[in-house]
C-alpha cells in the first residue's frame, strides 16, 4: 500500500468513529444511502527538502461532506448540520493529530494532520448542501 493510500484508509477509519457521520466512502460517490455522508478525495502531494537527509511531504486530501436537502431537512437545517459536523471533524483531527495507530513505511514519520479550510455551499442541482474540508497531512521521509 502506498503512503497516500495508507493515510486515506486511516482518515476513513477516524471518520468512522464520528457518530454524526452516517456514511464514509473513500472514492467518488454521490449515491449515498444515509446522510450526512463523507467522500474522501486524495488531491496529491508536495515535497521539499527539510535537511540534507530528510524530505518534508505534505499529502493533501479533501473531505466532501454531503447533506441531502429534502423533507424536514431544509437548506437552513442542512447548512447548520454541516457547520457543526465540519467543526466536529476538525476537533477530531486536532485531538488525533498524529493518526494514532497508523503504520507508515520504516523511512517515513508522521508529523501531523492539519484541517486547513472549510467551504460550505450548495450543489449545482440544489439537491445537496455540501461542505469541502481540506486536510494537510505532513510526513517526513529519510533519504
Amino acid at each position: 500500500m502506498t503512503t497516500a493510500t495508507t493515510i486515506k484508509a486511516k482518515i476513513k477509519s477516524v471518520l468512522g468513529t464520528i457518530s454524526e457521520i452516517a456514511q464514509v466512502e473513500d472514492y467518488p460517490n454521490q449515491d449515498f444511502n444515509q446522510y450526512p455522508a463523507v467522500e474522501i478525495s486524495y488531491d496529491g502531494n508536495a515535497s521539499d527538502y527539510l535537511t540534507n537527509s530528510e524530505n518534508d511531504i505534505i499529502f493533501n486530501f479533501t473531505l466532501f461532506i454531503y447533506q441531502l436537502v429534502e423533507g424536514a431537512i431544509d437548506r437552513k437545517k442542512a447548512r447548520l448540520i454541516l457547520e457543526e459536523l465540519s467543526d466536529t471533524i476538525c476537533d477530531t483531527f486536532d485531538i488525533d493529530e498524529f493518526l494514532n495507530g497508523i503504520s507508515l513505511p520504516a523511512n517515513k514519520t508522521m508529523i501531523g494532520v492539519k484541517p486547513t479550510t472549510v467551504k460550505i455551499g450548495e450543489s449545482e442541482d440544489g439537491k445537496f448542501t455540501l461542505a469541502e474540508l481540506e486536510i494537510a497531512v505532513r510526513v517526513t521521509k529519510n533519504i
